[in-house]
């Protein structure tokens, strides 16, 4: 009589910025396959989350799938396997609360490229501190970029995308862009020296015929009275480069 062939999920996830290095789905499936074969598992489901980050389990629908599936035991499954821990998850917390909620399920986590089976005790404690220190990587990383992109700002570089209407970006740099900035000029000294408001600022531009400059990111050649508005509103008119929007910096 043959034995019956322990049966598996799989779950794969990557996020736009980890396709390459040995991480793209395609990557995954074939290493988790082949764990799978060696073993003798039989892989019962497929699930897999592209573009999504790690850092929570909301928005990973096919993540939140295969716990209900779990949960459900439709499968009769003994693990999940993931390509690596970062792969199920970099929150600590939800890491380690849905293993709780797999194993109190009769399942566990196999990371295989980590050599991790949360069946056995080391396995256990070796993911929760990878899991830990996977959020405090992660937190590193994101104030490490807030400091970056704060003293860029306050070195009087651009943190954007596009410039601002009237400026041109020169080695990370605004500069003032001579055929946009007539607008621009127009705009503030139309909001000086009359009345008329956004709505009538932007027909006197109309009606003098200074229009948009075309750019890849707007196809409106009209400067309409809501975009007058920005432009009196934006701080980089004045000589300031804003960051976050709350905090503004000289």
């Amino acid at each position: 009589m043959n034995k019956e062939r322990i049966k598996v999920y799989t779950y794969k996830r990557v996020s736009t910025a980890m396709q390459i290095d040995g991480y793209s789905l395609d990557a995954q499936r074939s290493r988790m396959k082949a764990y799978a074969d060696f073993n003798d598992y039989e892989i019962v489901g497929e699930y897999e989350d592209a573009g999504k980050s790690g850092k929570s389990i909301e928005g990973r629908m096919q993540f939140r799938q295969m716990m209900e599936d779990v949960k459900s035991g439709k499968d009769n499954i003994s693990y999940v396997l993931v390509f690596k821990l970062s792969r199920f998850g970099r929150n600590a917390a939800d890491v380690l609360s849905t293993l709780q909620v797999m194993q109190d399920f009769g399942v566990n986590l196999i990371c295989v490229e980590d050599g991790i089976d949360s069946s056995k005790d080391a396995g256990r404690l070796m993911i929760s501190v990878l899991s830990a220190v996977a959020e405090i990587e992660r937190e590193n990383i994101r104030v490490q970029t807030m400091e970056g992109r704060i003293q860029k700002a306050r070195e009087g570089k651009w943190n954007g995308g596009f410039a601002p209407y009237g400026y041109q970006l020169v080695n990370g740099k605004l500069e003032i862009n001579e055929e946009e900035a007539v607008a621009i000029r127009t705009i503030y000294d139309q909001y000086v020296s009359t009345d008329i408001g956004s709505n009538g600022i932007s027909k006197y531009l109309e009606n003098h015929g200074i229009r948009k400059i075309q750019r890849q990111n707007g196809k409106n050649p009209l400067f309409d009275a809501h975009l007058v508005r920005l432009i009196l509103k934006n701080p980089v008119y004045c000589g300031k480069i804003v960051y976050g929007r709350r905090k503004k910096l000289a």
